[in-house]
């Protein structure tokens, strides 16, 4: 198909990747939200969580572009060892932190918490790394949007913009019962949504740094598994059956202050316009035109 049949999409990929993405998440998720817990109510918000790379293809697809070139971003693992190592070290390490933080100012830790089990660890893992925040995300928002706002803006201001769309698209998992999301207290919604702006900039960081979708869906989905690692104490969270906004609030101040602390470094030390030494991955690197 040619550009000119498509003068809209050819001139505004972003904004169409974007409308396509909440089109498709938000209309088979749909149903979901007027259904109690079930199996059903799952399949319904999982396979519409696959919003972003659907669209993404598509839009590639549409403007005449290569999409095997935007897919064989997902298995580029030839990216150094040290991203490997950020990709499943920094969420860990983010806890640690937030952990004695916590510990230093009384915060709702219980350090003799049972830690999870491995294989718990490992299948949280592997749900994040396919069907909740990796693969069914992250070659969209990263893969397709992240580059072609590289071409027209500076990248952490990229990476903010890409933020703002992808805690708006998550809007109806707040409404369907079946997800954690329609569970967060105001305290966890707005530290929710600062907290995906941070961690945004920090997928974007790893994507410009290695042009590899693949560490970007790792690193989403160690983040993701890192919760269930943090050691919170239940009879502190909860009290008489009453979640204690206090004590929560406590946690996500921590958890934002020191993700807001990385964000900082790395701007400081990269820049705000690569967030990356050398060369940055755009449009053309992955088929598409510098616009």
């Amino acid at each position: 198909m040619s550009k000119s049949q498509l003068p809209l999409i050819d001139n505004h990929p972003v904004v169409a990747f974007f409308a396509g993405a909440y089109a498709y998440t938000w209309i088979i998720s749909a149903p979901a939200l007027f259904m109690d817990p079930s199996w059903t109510a799952a399949i319904l918000i999982y396979a519409g969580s696959f919003g972003p790379p659907v669209s993404a293809a598509v839009v590639t697809w549409l403007q005449g572009e290569d999409v095997t070139a935007w897919a064989r971003q997902i298995t580029r693992w030839r990216v150094g060892w040290q991203w490997w190592v950020v990709a499943f070290g920094l969420p860990i390490a983010i806890v640690g932190i937030v952990t004695a933080i916590l510990v230093g100012i009384g915060g709702p830790v219980d350090l003799d918490q049972a830690t999870p089990s491995p294989v718990l660890v490992l299948v949280v893992f592997l749900f994040g790394l396919t069907v909740s925040g990796g693969l069914n995300e992250e070659p969209g928002w990263r893969g397709f949007a992240q580059p072609r706002l590289n071409d027209r803006y500076s990248a952490l201001t990229a990476s903010l913009i890409i933020g703002v769309v992808w805690a708006g698209w998550h809007l109806p998992y707040f409404f369907a019962p079946i997800t954690p999301h329609s569970e967060f207290t105001l305290v966890n919604q707005i530290g929710w949504f600062f907290g995906i702006l941070l961690l945004s900039v920090i997928l974007a960081w790893a994507y410009n740094g290695t042009g590899s979708v693949l560490i970007v869906i790792i690193l989403h989905a160690m983040a993701n598994t890192a919760d269930i690692i943090l050691p919170l104490a239940p009879d502190l969270i909860v009290v008489d059956g009453v979640i204690d906004e206090t004590a929560v609030g406590t946690v996500v101040v921590a958890q934002l202050a020191v993700q807001l602390l990385i964000v900082v470094a790395i701007v400081a030390y990269y820049g705000r316009d690569t967030l990356a030494r050398g060369e940055i991955p755009r449009a053309v690197d992955i088929g598409g035109e510098n616009r």
